[in-house]
C-alpha cells in the first residue's frame, strides 16, 4: 500500500511537471523584454558601458625632473579608448620635439617618443562621474644621443602601475601606485586631461618617488 501511494505521488508529480512544461512551451518564443532588440538597447543603456573613442592633439608642455632644470617641449598625440562592455582598453602615442623645430610629419624633428596602454573596468557611477579599477604601462625613449653618441638611460625601463581611473563629463584622471620610468623606487603616478573647450584641454602628469619627483603641465589643441 505504501509503495502504491508513493508511486501514485510520483506519477502525479511527473504529470504536473509535464503539464507545466507543455504550457510554457506553448507560450510565445519571446516577449518584448527578452527580444534581441530589447537586449541590445539594455546593453547600450548601461551607464557603466565604456564608449569607444579616438582623438588627436597638438600639445606644449613644461617638464620638471628635479634636480634637472625645467624643459619646454611640444609634440603630437594620438589616443583613444576601445570599449568592450564595462571594460576599456586605452592607448596613447606621443611624438615629442623642441618648440620651433618640431613637425609632426617629419620624423627627424622628433627628440623622444612614448607609447602607453591601460585597461580599466568601470565599477561605479553617479552624477556623471564613473570610477574604474585600472592598470597600465608606458615606455618612453629618447631619440637624442649624448655627447658620447649614446642614448641616455632612465632609472627604470618603463612606467607601470595599478590604481583607479575616474571619468567626468569633460575630464579623466588616472591615479596609480607602481613605478615611474624617470624615478627611482616605488612611485605614485597620476595623469590627467581636462577639456576646457571643444578644441582645447589641460594635460599633464605627476609622479612622486621615494627620492625624487616628476611633473609635466601643458595645454593641448585638438587636431581630430
Amino acid at each position: 500500500m505504501a509503495v502504491g501511494r508513493a508511486l501514485r505521488r510520483l506519477a502525479f508529480t511527473v504529470a504536473t511537471l509535464i503539464t507545466v512544461a507543455t504550457v510554457a512551451a506553448a507560450q510565445p518564443a519571446s516577449t518584448p523584454a527578452s527580444t534581441p532588440a530589447a537586449t541590445a538597447v539594455a546593453a547600450v543603456a548601461d551607464p557603466l558601458a565604456v564608449k569607444t573613442t579616438s582623438e588627436g592633439w597638438i600639445w606644449a608642455m613644461r617638464y620638471w625632473t628635479p634636480p634637472a632644470q625645467t624643459r619646454d617641449l611640444v609634440g603630437g598625440r594620438a589616443q583613444g579608448v576601445v570599449g568592450i562592455g564595462r571594460w576599456g582598453i586605452a592607448f596613447r602615442a606621443d611624438a615629442i620635439g623642441i618648440p620651433g623645430e618640431f613637425a609632426q610629419d617629419q620624423v627627424k624633428t622628433f627628440r623622444a617618443a612614448e607609447v602607453g596602454v591601460a585597461a580599466h573596468r568601470n565599477l561605479w557611477g553617479a552624477g556623471g562621474v564613473v570610477v574604474a579599477a585600472a592598470a597600465g604601462a608606458s615606455v618612453a625613449r629618447s631619440l637624442e644621443t649624448t655627447a658620447a653618441g649614446v642614448l641616455p638611460d632612465f632609472p627604470k625601463a618603463f612606467t607601470a602601475g595599478v590604481g583607479v581611473r575616474v571619468d567626468g563629463p569633460s575630464w579623466w584622471v588616472y591615479a596609480a601606485v607602481g613605478q615611474h620610468q624617470a624615478l627611482h623606487g616605488v612611485a605614485l603616478v597620476s595623469t590627467y586631461q581636462v577639456r576646457t573647450s571643444d578644441r582645447t584641454a589641460l594635460v599633464g602628469e605627476f609622479a612622486v618617488g621615494s627620492r625624487s619627483s616628476f611633473a609635466q603641465l601643458g595645454l593641448a589643441v585638438r587636431a581630430f
